[in-house]
């Protein structure tokens, strides 16, 4: 008897021919193949497409392409042609242990829960990368207390129809739309449960072509500016998606300029909320 599926998994793309087939092979060693695979990519020019063939034997996958190229209208359109009973979303650059689908499977059985996020692993040996983000994920955790709930990027799990009434993901958004449907989900009055022993392996290869400084620049004032304004329609920096952008802004007087000003509406907010 053929197996239901349990989980649709919608991996957003635009040029991920490298990285791509790596989590389709994370994909196709699972222990438990309930699920498929949905591939909504935004008009690669590469061979992102072809690299997925392979894997059409291997589970259920669907490929589908849109002319805009838009991480959260990607999302979105995978959701809506998705049959699993829930969602994982995962990143093209992520990766994921044989286990990962059982092991959330039976989770799931046991504790329930209308959103889902993974722990959090650096995709490098590092043990500073490794301090960093087990700091984050507890600190991702914690947000979720004191009515700021932040999420760990775009890998996470939603029951499908409690993800239908959240409207989704934000399309008008530039960036941080991760956070924003943490955030829906929060005053919908649901918080969500932290997967300890699951685990995403997160990727990198930003920080690496951008550098330290600039990458972690990015990384504080996108969330002060969460902090700040809670949704960020406008482009802040550049920040395109892609396994394929090589564009790298290295202006050392805009990172000065823009840190300035970040700097200063941050402590703007931290005196109101102090005197509130």
């Amino acid at each position: 008897m053929k197996e239901s599926i349990y989980f649709s998994i919608i991996i957003p793309t635009l040029n991920e021919e490298k990285f791509l087939p790596k989590l389709l092979k994370n994909l196709k060693q699972q222990k438990e193949k309930n699920f498929e695979v949905i591939i909504v990519d935004g008009q690669s020019s590469d061979k992102t497409y072809e690299n997925t063939l392979e894997f059409r034997q291997s589970f259920p996958l669907s490929f589908h392409e849109l002319k805009k190229k838009n991480v959260s209208t990607q999302r979105n359109y995978g959701a809506r042609v998705a049959k699993g009973e829930y969602l994982i979303f995962l990143d093209a650059d992520a990766g994921i242990s044989p286990n990962f689908t059982y092991n959330l499977k039976k989770y799931i059985g046991r504790k329930k829960g209308l959103v889902l996020i993974p722990y959090t692993n650096p995709d490098q040996k590092d043990p500073q990368a490794k301090f960093i983000f087990k700091i984050a994920n507890i600190l991702t955790e914690f947000s979720q207390t004191i009515g700021k709930p932040f999420s760990r990027g775009g890998n996470m799990v939603l029951e499908r129809h409690f993800f239908y009434r959240l409207g989704g993901f934000n399309e008008e958004l530039y960036i941080s739309e991760d956070h924003n449907i943490i955030q829906k989900a929060y005053d919908w009055g649901v918080r969500p449960k932290f997967l300890r022993d699951i685990k995403v392996k997160f990727s990198l290869r930003r920080m690496r072509r951008e550098g330290q400084f600039t990458y972690f620049y990015k990384y504080l004032v996108a969330t002060g500016n969460v902090l700040i304004k809670r949704d960020i329609k406008k482009k802040i920096f550049e920040y395109e998606m892609g396994g394929g952008v090589e564009k790298v802004v290295r202006d050392k007087l805009f990172f000065k300029r823009n840190l300035k000003h970040f700097l200063k509406q941050l402590k703007q907010f931290l005196k109101q909320e102090i005197d509130i």
